[in-house]
């Protein structure tokens, strides 16, 4: 095996550098790969089943979590959130809940539920909560995203990830 070293590869205008066909050129065993701006640089995913529930004003982890650690200060952090939950309300009054997105103890994103149940009855109603925040942390530490609910106004009870479902975290580092 021989080695070619070279400072610069350029193509002429109107060509591209190819590799040729069956063969790789890797790009992680050595040295380091400037991406153009808005690439994706990794994908974490965390799925998590186990059910939680609050009735408190104050805000509560739900239990759903993702961790990344960023390659460059100037990389943006692109964070999606499903999360099925559900309220329980026992009167025909309404009730407020609120969810949020927090990246360490930050508050990044927010969402708000109105709910109201039949007249005079106990009720479950399904909210499906989806948030999307392009984030800029701006560190190489490792940063931990986590989704949060309360009620807000009324006596209720939230509940996630109930009776089997699962909430869904991807965090994407967008190179900046």
């Amino acid at each position: 095996m021989s080695t070619l070293t070279v400072k610069e590869l350029a193509a002429p205008t109107g060509y591209d550098l190819k590799i040729a066909s069956g063969e790789t050129l890797d790009l992680k065993s050595q040295g380091t790969v400037t991406m153009p701006t808005g690439s994706v640089l990794q994908v974490v995913e965390n799925t998590y089943a186990t059910a939680s529930q609050t009735g408190g004003s104050n805000f509560a982890d739900t239990g759903l979590s993702a961790s990344i650690t960023p390659s460059a200060t100037s990389s943006k952090v692109l964070a999606m959130v499903y999360q099925p939950m559900s309220v329980k309300t026992d009167t025909s009054s309404a009730r407020d809940v609120s969810y949020n997105l927090v990246r360490g103890s930050t508050e990044i994103a927010k969402g708000a539920h109105d709910m109201k149940s039949d007249s005079g009855t106990e009720t479950r109603k399904p909210v499906t909560n989806a948030l999307i925040k392009l984030d800029s942390p701006n560190t190489t530490s490792s940063v931990t995203y986590k989704t949060q609910f309360k009620v807000n106004a009324g006596s209720s009870d939230v509940y996630a990830q109930q009776h089997g479902s699962s909430a869904t975290m991807i965090l994407m580092e967008i190179a900046g």
